[in-house]
């Protein structure tokens, strides 16, 4: 009986062949498999034959033999390399934040790779590109801007080696994120851990300022906020360029320079900010600022005249 039984299966996978193929029995999974789908004898080979795929820019049939490596031999010396480059056909793809996720679960699955440090690096890098406007898909071909994706992977990076090169780096870029959002309670609590932390770090006068930044916007009135009149400014200045000979063109530049003025008496009010609060090296930008970027405005001149008693101080 058992005889007929093999024979019987037999003869039902070689009539199956022509829409599945081959069907055979691993000792090793106790299934019947096809091999069409099974991985390789050895994790080298897989590794070989996915590598192949890849170089060859194959990206969707080197996934696939990736991912069969990672399912079959995911305690081999192959497995972290794997995983790695799943997460580098995620980038070519232009699928920045699967990258990511495929970068960090060689972080937290294989923590002791030699991949470590290429791989924190191209996290930050893919924060970078989220912090300075890169768009994420969410449907179709739908995207948005992705600041608190850039916030999430700036903190994984510096989570993930806090005492590696892009650690400090990631932490102002963060409290630089949340301030981008107007989270400046984060904001703050991300420069004050950098400082902190790292004392030595090339960065912290930065952090520093960015600090009493923060702690200006969360002191100060909100018509102190800046933010809509440089938006409403550039909006016109983008008008009179593309636009030099329209009608409305004059009415226009009337209206940049009263932005311009209302934006240099901003900045000379957060100057004096600083000066009231002994913080004169932060005051000195503003009035530099204004000086150099509002020359025709009132404000220049009092910017001026407080920079000449500065000095003097």
């Amino acid at each position: 009986m058992k005889r007929v039984t093999i024979v019987v299966i037999f003869v039902l996978c070689v009539m199956a062949r022509p829409a599945f193929g081959y069907w055979i029995w691993t000792p090793e999974s106790g299934k019947w498999e096809n091999p069409k789908y099974a991985a390789k004898d050895t994790p080298e080979d897989q590794m070989a034959y996915a590598k192949k795929a890849y170089d060859a820019k194959n990206n969707k049939s080197a996934l696939k033999e990736l991912k069969k490596l990672l399912k079959y031999y995911p305690l081999s010396k192959e497995a972290p390399t794997a995983q790695y480059y799943v997460g580098r056909i995620m980038e070519d793809m232009d699928n920045l934040y699967e990258a990511y996720k495929a970068y960090q679960k060689v972080i937290d699955t294989y923590p002791y790779t030699e991949l470590v440090d290429d791989v924190i690096e191209r996290e930050y890098k893919i924060a970078e590109a989220f912090f300075s406007g890169k768009k994420i898909k969410i449907i179709g071909k739908w995207q948005v801007p992705a600041k608190d994706k850039a916030i999430e992977i700036f903190k994984a990076v510096a989570d993930n080696a806090p005492y590696g090169k892009y650690a400090d780096l990631a932490k102002l870029k963060a409290g630089l994120a949340y301030k981008d959002i107007r989270d400046y309670d984060s904001a703050i609590l991300m420069f004050k851990d950098l400082i902190d932390r790292y004392p030595n770090s090339s960065v912290i006068d930065k952090a520093r300022f960015q600090l009493a930044e923060c702690s200006k916007l969360l002191s100060v009135k909100p018509e102190y906020d800046q933010t809509p009149t440089n938006l409403a400014r550039r909006e016109f200045e983008d008008f009179l360029k593309k636009h030099p000979d329209s009608e409305m063109a004059p009415d226009a530049k009337q209206v940049v320079d009263k932005l311009k003025s209302r934006e240099a008496e901003n900045a000379y009010e957060t100057a004096k900010f600083y000066e009231a609060r002994k913080a004169p090296e932060s005051a000195v930008i503003y009035y530099k600022d204004i000086v150099q970027n509002y020359p025709d405005t009132e404000w220049a001149k009092k910017a001026r005249e407080r920079l000449n008693e500065l000095e003097k101080k």
